[in-house]
């Protein structure tokens, strides 16, 4: 059997001005996609977008696919940080409210670079197995017990696990859905609400 492709970073930067070298090499690798796609994406072609030689690349990146993977957890990180901030904002509001909240701050970050976003989105099914759960998507998963614990009486479900993960996945799918229609960020946000009310307050039945 083969071995097994090398897909993770080769070290962290730890100083200063490594952070600042993998923070340009990220935002070329970003731009290359958005640019020309995945047919164009390369090393090379990051390298030369970012103004660093190739063997920088390499320093902190074994190919394209650690790269990518980089990409993805730093849209998951700001991702998790507008959510972080909804949550922190909702305290005190209706759960309609703190949904539409929450719900915003997903719009927001998938449509700040949505070309880039949809591609991130295709590569992640491709290179991170189902069993590797980052921390970003645990924390997610923490910040969503949170708001919904403060709900529980107004919620028609048990505020479970299962209930939980169901919540981010229609979440998602739906913002992903959104973006691929173009719709307007309102009419995205009303379809996803509704969509989340639904499942929060239909009925429960036992499998």
């Amino acid at each position: 059997m083969p071995a097994k492709r090398r897909i993770k970073a080769r070290k962290q930067p730890l100083q200063q001005r490594s952070r600042e070298t993998v923070a340009v090499i990220l935002e070329a690798a970003a731009r290359v996609l958005e640019a020309r796609g995945l047919e164009g994406y390369n090393t090379n072609a990051v390298a030369e977008r970012g103004g660093i030689s190739v063997g920088s690349v390499y320093q902190y990146f074994p190919n394209k696919d650690a790269l990518t993977l980089a990409l993805i957890g730093r849209f998951e990180q700001a991702l998790l940080e507008k959510v972080q901030d909804a949550v922190a904002t909702s305290e005190g509001k209706s759960l309609t409210a703190s949904l539409n909240l929450v719900i915003r701050a997903q719009l927001e970050v998938h449509a700040e670079r949505a070309g880039l976003n949809r591609i991130l989105e295709t590569e992640e099914d491709r290179l991170r197995p189902a069993s590797a759960e980052p921390a970003a998507a645990s924390e997610l998963k923490q910040l969503v017990a949170v708001l919904l614990a403060r709900h529980r009486r107004e919620i028609g479900r048990p505020v479970d696990d299962d209930a939980i993960e169901d919540l981010i996945v229609i979440s998602r799918a739906m913002v992903d859905h959104a973006l691929q229609k173009d719709l307007s960020r309102p009419a995205a946000g009303r379809r996803v609400l509704r969509a989340i009310e639904g499942y929060l307050h239909g009925p429960v039945r036992d499998a």
